[in-house]
C-alpha cells in the first residue's frame, strides 16, 4: 500500500503539465498484484482527474497558470471544451470497438492523448502572448514525456511482479484446493505472502524509482519554463 500512496501522491501533485492529467493517468497503472486469477487491483485515484476510460480530463495546470499571462476569450474556452468533448467521445467509441483487444485499447489511449494535447496546443496559441508560447509548448512536451515514462515504468514493474509470482500463485491455488480446515487455508495464504514478498519489494522499489525520476523531470520542466519566462 505504501507503493500506491507514493505514486498517487506524486501524480496528484505533479501530473498536470501535459493538459492530459487524466488521459495520461499513468499513476492509475501503479497497481499491486493480489490474488491468483485476479487483475492488478483498482487503479489509484489521482484526486485531480479521472482515468482515460471515461475520457474526462483535468483542464487546468494550476502551477503553469501561475507562471504565464493568459488572456482567455469565450471563443477560446468554447473551442477547448468542444475539442476535449470530441476527444472523449472518440475515446469512448474506440474503447467500445476495441472490446478485449489490448492493442486496440492502447491505440485508443494514444489517440486520445494526442487529441487532447492538440486541443491544449490550440488553446495556448489562442490565449498566450507570442513570447510565452514556445516556452509553454516545450513545457507541455517535457511533461508529456515524463508522464509517458512514468506510465511505462510502472506498467513494467507490474508485469515483472505478475511474472515473478506466477509460481507462488499456482502453489497457492493448489494449497487452497487441498485445504480442509481454516488453519490450512490460513497457512496457505501466509506461505503465499512470504513467497511473493521479494517480488513485492522489488515492485515497490521500481515504482518509487519511477516516481523519483518523474519528480526530477517535472522539476526540470518547471525550471526551464521559469528561466524562459522570468517572473516579475
Amino acid at each position: 500500500m505504501a507503493t500506491r500512496r507514493t505514486i498517487a501522491a506524486t501524480a496528484a501533485v505533479l501530473l498536470l503539465g501535459t493538459g492530459v492529467a487524466a488521459a495520461g493517468a499513468t499513476a492509475a497503472q501503479a497497481r499491486e498484484g493480489r490474488h491468483p486469477g485476479q487483475g492488478p487491483g483498482p487503479g489509484i485515484g489521482l484526486g485531480i482527474g479521472h482515468g482515460h476510460k471515461d475520457g474526462r480530463v483535468q483542464v487546468q495546470d494550476r502551477w503553469l497558470e501561475r507562471h504565464i499571462d493568459r488572456t482567455v476569450t469565450d471563443e477560446a474556452r468554447s473551442a477547448l471544451k468542444s475539442a476535449l468533448e470530441s476527444a472523449r467521445d472518440a475515446l469512448k467509441a474506440a474503447i467500445d470497438a476495441a472490446g478485449g483487444d489490448p492493442t486496440a485499447k492502447e491505440a485508443a489511449r494514444v489517440a486520445f492523448i494526442a487529441a487532447v494535447q492538440a486541443a491544449f496546443s490550440a488553446f495556448d496559441a489562442a490565449t498566450l502572448p507570442a513570447d510565452q508560447l514556445a516556452a509553454v509548448t516545450a513545457y507541455r512536451t517535457a511533461m508529456a514525456t515524463a508522464t509517458e515514462q512514468l506510465r511505462a515504468s510502472v506498467e513494467s514493474a507490474h508485469v515483472a511482479f505478475k511474472t515473478t509470482t506466477e509460481g507462488a500463485q499456482a502453489t497457492l491455488k493448489e494449497a487452497l484446493a487441498a485445504a480442509t480446515t481454516r488453519d490450512e487455508r490460513r497457512a496457505a495464504w501466509e506461505a503465499y505472502k512470504t513467497a511473493i514478498e521479494p517480488a513485492r519489494e522489488a515492485q515497490r522499489t521500481a515504482v518509487k524509482s519511477a516516481a523519483d525520476a518523474f519528480r526530477t523531470s517535472v522539476d526540470a520542466a518547471r525550471d526551464a519554463l521559469e528561466a524562459a519566462i522570468p517572473q516579475a
